[in-house]
């Protein structure tokens, strides 16, 4: 199983699908998220968020707050823009 993400905001998903790779601004540094990354909750500050998708293509996603779930390779982050 890939590393499954999804990016929502109040009003809409932003983003779903298969990843290589997410660096967040967390609370305190940011970090990246891999395959198999171990179970983690954590608070999002003022930053953005690089995705990476499994062929190399790069988004960003400004972030203002917000906070993310990690667990059996699926990554839900809820942001505020």
């Amino acid at each position: 199983m890939d590393l499954y993400c999804e990016i929502v905001t109040p009003d809409k998903f932003i983003f779903e699908g298969d990843v290589g790779l997410v660096t967040v601004p967390g609370e305190k540094g940011s970090f990246t998220l891999l395959k198999n990354h171990a179970p983690v909750i954590s608070v999002l500050t003022k930053g953005q968020i690089r995705v990476i998708s499994k062929s190399g293509h790069e988004q960003m996603y400004d972030c203002e707050s917000g906070m993310l779930e990690c667990k059996n390779n699926k990554l839900t982050i809820l942001i505020h823009r």
